[in-house]
């Protein structure tokens, strides 16, 4: 499986089980922890398609022999924007903070799922 094909999956899934789980913390706890949830799943999502370009980048680069610590900033930046993201979110007010950890929760087994589907197909 690609790297391309692997993240797109995943972020497919990833969206799908963040919806879901929106709509049941909707149902169960009203609309902070409906919107703390998504924008936690988003935060996670977006911050593993980041780090999936970043690492591509990063290995083309020392494959190229041009890998320099400075090119290697924006991982460091991809962090500050994702914590940042992540302390307007829960600083805002108008999220529970514990729903925004469930959906940050909400990548790893969707990660874990796509690696065994594709296992399976080996």
């Amino acid at each position: 499986m690609a790297t391309t094909d692997l993240t797109s999956r995943v972020t497919w899934a990833g969206a799908c089980t963040v919806a879901a789980m929106s709509g049941g913390a909707w149902w169960l706890g009203g609309a902070p922890v409906a919107a703390g949830v998504a924008g936690g799943g988003a935060i996670a999502l977006v911050n593993f398609r980041w780090l999936a370009r970043d690492v591509g980048r990063a290995v083309s680069l020392v494959i190229e022999g041009r890998g320099g610590l400075a090119r290697f900033g924006r991982i460091g930046l991809r962090q500050f924007v994702t914590f940042g993201g992540l302390g307007l979110l829960i600083a805002s007010g108008w999220v529970h903070p514990a729903a925004v950890g469930v959906g940050l929760a909400s990548l790893p087994p969707v990660l874990f799922v796509q690696g065994l589907l594709h296992a399976r197909k080996d």
